[in-house]
């Protein structure tokens, strides 16, 4: 299946969609991963503070989704979205930032999966990311 035309990752078909969290908030990523593997049907591979770092998780695992904040140490985020896509094609990104993707993405807000402002409840925003990686597996 393809979503928003890229190739998908390749987790077995019926398996746990993996996840990976990037935020310079250990804290966060904390409350994120209790909430999103609180429906037992998500395998976060990774949890990251950095950009530099969540390309490099992103490559080596091909997760389903990327959770990530726009304002985090490496590089700017139009830089960060773009080494994504190319680190893991089939990945959908998911921003979780108190930024707005257009003003600080340019050209790579094309590249995002879905916004959840850090404003959103963490259930929602878990349902969200599950829901989202599920599609991703469900081909």
């Amino acid at each position: 299946m393809k979503v928003s035309g890229r190739p998908q990752a390749t987790a077995a078909r019926g398996s746990p969609p993996r996840v990976l969290l990037c935020d310079d908030s250990a804290e966060l990523r904390a409350l994120f991963r209790s909430a999103i593997e609180g429906g037992g049907d998500v395998a976060v591979v990774g949890e990251v503070g950095d950009g530099d770092e969540a390309v490099r998780l992103a490559a080596e695992h091909q997760p389903e989704v990327v959770v990530l904040d726009l304002e985090m140490p490496g590089p700017l985020p139009e830089a960060l979205l773009t080494a994504l896509r190319r680190a893991a094609p089939g990945a959908g990104l998911v921003t979780f930032s108190g930024h707005d993707p257009a003003a600080v993405a340019g050209a790579a807000v094309s590249e995002i999966a879905l916004h959840l402002p850090k404003t959103t409840d963490l259930a929602v925003a878990a349902r969200a990311v599950r829901d989202l990686g599920r599609a991703r597996t469900a081909s």
